[in-house]
Order: structure tokens, then sequence, then C-alpha cells
């Protein structure tokens, strides 16, 4: 279910164009005269994700830019489920790194065979509204609380990196 919409997100974002492809534009020209197409770009989008076992911190880790640039993430999501023994989630609290100390805090329910589905936490809607990272050069991190016995968790993001 995760993946199919993950691969549903990336096959919008591509069909606008959004997904650093270049696309055709063409201007007013007078009749007869042939138009010269100008090729439109954006950004690169970079679809990633991990996943680890249960009882195992979960941590996405975007590559360092180049020196001076910057990471621009443009979707981030995650997802929990367990190995079909009920299970509590109380309180627990997800950590980042070059992210403004962004942070998640969830509960679930006991139940056997438990999943969050996807929780999307930000989804922009175009390259010029990704959150950027706080430093330049710097990887960005996202970790899953660590020892959540019978949870697993999964992290998803698009990012690109430019200044």
């Amino acid at each position: 279910m995760m993946r199919q919409w993950f691969t549903r997100f990336l096959f919008i974002l591509f069909i606008l164009g959004l997904g650093g492809t270049p696309a055709m534009a063409q201007g007013t020209v007078a009749p007869g005269t042939p138009a010269t197409p100008v090729v439109v770009t954006g950004p690169t989008l970079i679809p990633i994700s991990a996943t680890a076992a249960v009882n195992t911190a979960t941590t996405l880790t975007i590559p360092a830019p180049p020196g001076g640039q910057y990471n621009y993430i443009c979707y981030l999501a995650w997802e929990g489920s367990n190995d079909n023994t009920a299970t509590v989630v109380t309180n627990a609290v997800t950590t980042s790194t070059n992210f403004n100390a962004f942070a998640l805090k969830f509960s679930v329910p006991s139940a056997a065979s438990n999943d969050t589905g996807t929780q999307v936490v930000l989804s922009a809607t175009s390259p010029g509204m990704c959150a950027k990272s706080a430093s330049p050069g710097t990887a960005t991190t996202f970790v899953s609380p660590s020892g959540m016995t019978h949870e697993a968790f999964t992290w998803m993001a698009i990012y690109w990196q430019g200044f």
C-alpha cells in the first residue's frame, strides 16, 4: 500500500514537471514563423527511504550536499507497523539532525498487526516550497524511536540539493 502511494506521488511529480526532467515550452510566434523550443528545468528531485527490523531504530540519511549547498526536503513521511504482537506504543519520539531539532511524538494502541499507514509530515507542492536544512554541506537525518518492541518503522522522503 505504502509503495503504491509513493510510486503514484512520484508519477504525479513527473507529470507536473517537478521531477527535474526537461519540459518543452513555447511562446507566441507570428504565423509562419517556426517556434523555438525553450528547455525549462527544475531541481532534480531524489526519492529516498529507510526501514529496519522491529526493535531497531530506523535512520533515514539524506547525504551531505556539496560545500555551501543545502538539503531541501519536499516530502517527508513515516509508517510504523508491528509484527502481529499486540504492543502499545506511548509517547514515542523521533529525532533529527540538521533540520532545526525537528521531532515527532506519537502513540499507537495495543493491537495485533497494527499499521499506522503512511503519515505525511511535509508535502511541498513545488520545489520552491521545500523545507531547507539548517546547515550547508551537512547530511540531514531522521531517526525513529529506538527500543520499540515488536514495532518496525519506515521513513520516506523526496529532496533536492542546492544553494
